[in-house]
């Protein structure tokens, strides 16, 4: 279970862009992670969680509106109620305007893989799930000592 992946796939759209030429805002990533987060508690204790907060965040290049990102989580340590949680998004394709592609004859919605991907993005945080609440793993791929149920 600790090291078990969650993969969440997005594209940025229109309105994900937040600043002049569709930067997209980097509260973005936040956001998605805060879903990978979610569906790790989900497989592992059966509850949403609630999402105690990001000890470290960082962005290590941008996004834009037509990228299409994934979003990595996975549990690192585990407490009573807690869960120590890593995030990673990586930007997998790009519009090929973005990239210094040769773009005479391509047309404006040409798009293009990263190969290897682009990490945009890591992140720490904690999420918690009270003792009453925890059911137990649903995926038995996260089974785990402490979501055995005696």
């Amino acid at each position: 279970m600790i090291g078990e992946k969650v993969v969440l796939h997005a594209m940025m759209k229109g309105s994900d862009g937040h600043y002049v030429g569709g930067l997209v805002n980097g509260a973005r990533i936040v956001h998605y992670w805060g879903d990978v987060g979610t569906e790790l508690m989900v497989r592992v204790d059966g509850d949403i969680s609630l999402f105690l907060g990001y000890e470290e965040i960082n962005f290590t290049a941008p996004v834009y509106v037509g990228d299409f990102m994934e979003y990595v989580g996975w549990i690192e340590k585990v407490g009573n109620t807690s869960y120590r949680c890593r995030f990673e998004a990586y930007k997998v394709a790009t519009m090929c305007d973005r990239t210094d592609m040769d773009m005479n004859g391509v047309e404006h919605t040409a798009a293009t893989a990263c190969v290897p991907p682009i990490l945009c993005g890591t992140g720490i945080g904690s999420l918690y799930i009270a003792k009453k609440d925890q059911r137990g793993e649903t995926d038995p791929a996260f089974v785990h000592e402490h979501t055995t149920k005696k």
